[in-house]
């Protein structure tokens, strides 16, 4: 039994060494658990309150719009906090595309006349300001918190995270700069996982006409962007 004790002792040695390795394989593992659905909206939110400025661009499709008498279908345009925007409308009137100039602020907006090209003044409930719908304050703050019901997390692709939920009725209100009466919808928010930010919005609202599918692209956070009233014939 003596001769195999110097035996015992090396294969215990070479056992420790094997586990001072620093090549040997690491059994150990870190989980890292997702966001929920309510911890991502509750960050978009404060991060949106802060955004001053940005670009968007809205698709319609299906059942038109109507905006002051022309069919509504898209907007590329800029937004300045608190209470201003500035688009170019892509609409139709009589079978014809046409493209109108809007500017807002607060409760005016002005609109280019789709025969003479020159700015008309709209004030109160006739006023159209897409500005609404990116208000830390009417627009994101509710949004994000209280006025979407069960959200939940879809698969995430990319740098985005993608959540659903519904919204309560007069939401919709907000989100169509009040073209649309009050109902609740399904929406779905693209969100980017690195800074916060709501990148798009996809939703669908339901009219006389049938179901309008709405489609709200959000860039350029923070760019300079200048709001000013136009010159009035």
């Amino acid at each position: 039994m003596r001769r195999l004790a110097p035996v015992l002792v090396a294969v215990l040695l070479v056992a420790a060494g094997c586990d001072d390795d620093p090549a040997a394989p690491s059994t150990t593992t870190t989980t890292t658990l997702a966001p929920t659905a309510e911890e991502i909206l509750a960050e978009a939110a404060v991060t949106m309150e802060s955004v001053d400025t940005l670009r968007y661009d809205i698709e319609l499709s299906g059942a038109p719009i109507t905006l002051l008498g022309v069919e509504l279908r898209g907007a590329e345009g800029e937004y300045a906090a608190p209470a201003s925007s500035q688009a170019l409308l892509r609409a139709a009137i009589g079978g014809l595309t046409i493209e109108l100039g809007t500017i807002a602020i607060g409760e005016t907006s002005w609109l280019t006349n789709p025969l003479s090209g020159e700015w008309d003044e709209y004030t109160g409930s006739r006023a159209f300001n897409p500005a609404i719908i990116f208000d830390p304050e009417l627009g994101w703050r509710p949004l994000l918190t209280t006025d979407i019901n069960q959200p939940r997390l879809l698969e995430t692709t990319g740098d985005v995270y993608r959540v659903a939920g519904t919204t309560d009725p007069g939401r919709v209100e907000v989100l169509t700069a009040g073209l649309v009466d009050a109902q609740p919808v399904d929406l779905v928010l693209e969100i980017d996982r690195a800074t916060g930010v709501v990148t798009r919005m996809d939703f669908a609202t339901l009219g006389e006409e049938g179901e309008t599918m709405w489609a709200l692209q959000l860039s350029d956070f923070g760019t300079e962007v200048s709001i000013s009233p136009p010159e009035v014939g």
